[in-house]
């Protein structure tokens, strides 16, 4: 940990000396400051803690904002990231029907109008030669997709990247120039001296972001219950899901003491902007450094797209689910860039090992390293290649952590595909993404950055149109 604390390691390599060190056990443990931890690397094992047995596993490991006077740490702790047991169940509960592939059909037209803008970003680049950076241009795409999906709210992040949302938004995610190399440190201290945090007044989120968005929320839902105005976004699906709550348990089994519904909305809402914007960027800009490592990958993906879309204008949800081998690369380039590569879970009751003389103990935290798993989970794991997850070739989900495993998995996964799919389809189907003098050999994580250092440069070459 101090290691990682001093930068001598990145936050993606951690654990790899002890993982050699301790190559023939199951399991091992380690000090995190003065908690011990248990990181396990066993296939096995793995499954146990994740699935088999996740009654045992099932809250995550959160900065604890128990009793925080911060308004903005009030919110944060009804994310649903941070709640814990039968909370937790109760609002994954109310939530989860909004992210059905249903549901989530509504949203496609509003994503497909942000991804067009891309468009005309790329017809500029290719006619100028202009260098791009991957996750700003895909940041400015997120950005509008999750607030016209979750907010209401239509931006063009491309002509008005100064745009209050935007900035807020970035100094919310702690953006490369919109963070402090102390915020590291700040986050070490909540983690490992809670009580320490409460006296020097430090709160999870920058000042001013949380309370910024939380504001747009309610003025939002009161607008839509004075107007009756429907969006289908994610404000008009919490609030259906919401008027189902009675006095009595009802149809999605609960009653109104079971959920503070203000914050319940206002949370989630804001979770879902917080947790996808960056991440999809990020996670655009991994899949773009494996087009440009691979130029077959993306002549393949592209061929695809030319299969399942043709001439259609307009991309539809069928369109999208069917974009199977897509679905690989973004999948594979999670894995093989490692990005995700620990899944994190607490023990909530004492759990004995299987065939092993030692009890995970109440409150000790588990890592379960998904990337040691690579070996047995899918049949070409040290190469870059989509085909890993082809269902031909029988891959092993546990050995893929992209969007969490088990029941604490990402709930605004379906969601995700489908704005990175467009954003995808919108990159390749006209132009091809190659490389230029300033693109990295090899991407290197900075946790302080939350990027790659030397960020995803490349430029666009417009495909030329067959007679």
């Amino acid at each position: 940990m101090w290691d990682l604390m001093l930068r001598k390691t990145s936050f993606l390599k951690q654990f790899d000396g002890l993982v050699k060190k301790f190559k023939d056990e199951k399991c091992f443990g380690i000090y995190n400051f003065r908690q011990r931890d248990v990181v396990v690397k066993d296939l096995e094992l793995a499954k146990m803690v994740l699935i088999k047995d996740a009654d045992h596993f099932i809250d995550r490991p959160i900065i604890n904002l128990d009793g925080s006077k911060i308004e903005s740490d009030k919110i944060v702790n009804y994310f649903l990231t941070q709640l814990k047991g039968d909370q937790w169940k109760k609002v994954r509960t109310l939530v989860s029907p909004v992210f059905t592939s249903g549901k989530l059909k509504m949203m496609v037209p509003h994503v497909q109008k942000c991804a067009e803008n891309l468009d005309d970003v790329f017809s500029s680049a290719a006619d100028s030669g202009e260098i791009l950076e991957a996750k700003e241009v895909f940041g400015k795409y997120t950005i509008d997709a999750i607030a016209t999906s979750g907010f209401g709210i239509e931006l063009n992040s491309f002509k008005d990247p100064d745009s209050l949302f935007r900035q807020t938004a970035l100094r919310m995610a702690r953006a490369e120039g919109y963070s402090s190399k102390l915020d590291v440190l700040k986050f070490f201290i909540m983690i490992a001296v809670p009580k320490l945090s409460k006296l020097l007044g430090f709160s999870m989120m920058p000042t001013g972001t949380i309370e910024f968005f939380a504001k747009i929320i309610r003025q939002t839902v009161e607008q839509r219950r004075e107007t009756g105005t429907r969006r289908n976004d994610i404000i008009d699906l919490l609030l259906d899901e919401i008027k189902k709550i009675g006095d009595d348990k009802t149809e999605n089994g609960l009653k109104k003491e079971d959920i503070d519904v203000e914050l319940a909305v206002i949370s989630n809402a804001i979770i879902f902007f917080f947790a996808g914007f960056d991440t999809s960027s990020l996670t655009l800009a991994t899949v773009i450094f494996s087009f440009l490592d691979k130029p077959a990958i993306q002549d393949r993906a592209r061929q695809e797209i030319e299969d399942v879309v043709g001439d259609s204008k307009v991309i539809t949800s069928d369109h999208l689910r069917d974009l199977k081998y897509l679905e690989n690369v973004i999948n594979e380039a999670l894995r093989y860039y490692g990005l995700m590569n620990n899944t994190m879970r607490l023990c909530t009751k004492d759990y004995k090992i299987p065939d092993a003389d030692f009890t995970i103990k109440k409150g000790m935290q588990v890592n379960v390293l998904t990337g040691c798993l690579a070996e047995e989970c899918f049949f070409n794991p040290a190469e870059l290649d989509p085909d890993n997850f082809d269902i031909k070739n029988n891959p092993n989900k546990i050995g893929f952590a992209g969007f969490g495993i088990g029941p604490r998995n990402c709930i605004g996964m379906r969601y995700a595909y489908i704005a990175l799919k467009l954003a995808l389809v919108k990159t390749i189907t006209k132009y091809k993404v190659v490389k230029c003098e300033k693109t990295v050999d090899k991407l290197e994580f900075d946790i302080s950055k939350n990027y790659f250092n030397g960020g995803v440069m490349f430029k666009v070459e417009r495909l030329e149109k067959e007679e």
